[in-house]
């Protein structure tokens, strides 16, 4: 899934502070001498490497970028260790003082890969615990976003094809990623129905509805290899329809 990485980072670099001494009666005042210019261009040379590495993605971020290509190209199955040092560009001990395993290493992926679904902000925001629709529209928006990278689609189809001889690779990606993003949606279809808002009985089922209402036309023609676009506004319309659908059948109606 191969959604990007943003790397945000602040760096304060202070440079040639003046140092000022107070002036007394018996303490002249003291000025500070001239740098050589060999320390000053050893400072340069300081300040530049600080702020190459912090715009740097870290070593781990970095075997991260390259297991999920490896694992993209060759499969599960395919993917050792080795090829994943040889990508990154870590020594061997390196990976594996990061990464104990392949399995920790896939572990670690879907862990972030699904970290970048704004599911939890969405759910437990006041403003779409107040209002379903605003809500609903919200996470409609993120489902359909985060399917939009190919690699997001190659990633899932790789987990089912190779899931029947992996079991524990299906049990990872859902234990790791889809599971707790799918129970805060069924949380939050939850809360809405004990506010009254929606007339809901089974949120786990309606859940499953809206999302499924989402996935159907934006995803699951792609997962079976037809390689369909969608403009903003195609997906746009599809999230709205969805929300009227759920909404329609869910929503509590109030006295005119």
């Amino acid at each position: 899934m191969g959604r990007t990485i943003a790397y945000n980072r602040t760096l304060s670099i202070f440079r040639d502070t003046p140092i000022i001494v107070a002036k007394t009666a018996h303490t002249p005042t003291a000025r500070k001498k001239p740098r050589p210019a060999a320390a000053r261009a050893r400072s340069r040379a300081r300040d530049d490497l600080t702020q190459q590495n912090a715009a740097t993605p870290s070593k781990r971020d970095q075997i991260l970028d390259a297991a999920t290509r490896v694992f993209l190209q060759y499969g599960y199955e395919g993917t050792s260790m080795d090829r994943v040092a040889a990508e990154s560009g870590a020594a061997r001990r390196t990976l594996y003082n990061q990464f104990e395993s392949k399995e920790a290493l896939f572990e670690a992926i879907i862990t972030r890969i699904w970290a970048s679904f704004p599911v939890f902000d969405i759910t437990r925001d006041e403003e779409s615990l107040h209002d379903p629709r605003l809500g609903l529209t919200r996470l409609g928006h993120a489902v359909s976003e985060f399917w939009i990278p190919p690699s997001a689609v190659a990633f899932l189809r790789m987990v089912i094809a190779e899931g029947p001889r992996f079991p524990g690779l299906t049990n990872t990606f859902f234990e790791k990623g889809k599971a707790p993003a799918m129970g805060a949606v069924v949380d939050y279809i939850g809360a809405l129905a004990k506010r009254g808002l929606i007339a809901v009985k089974n949120p786990k089922l309606a859940a499953r509805q809206f999302l499924g209402l989402i996935d159907e036309p934006l995803l699951w023609v792609r997962v079976v290899g037809l390689e369909e676009t969608y403009t903003r506004q195609e997906r746009d319309l599809v999230v709205q329809n969805a929300v009227d659908m759920f909404l329609g059948f869910y929503l509590v109606k109030r006295p005119a």
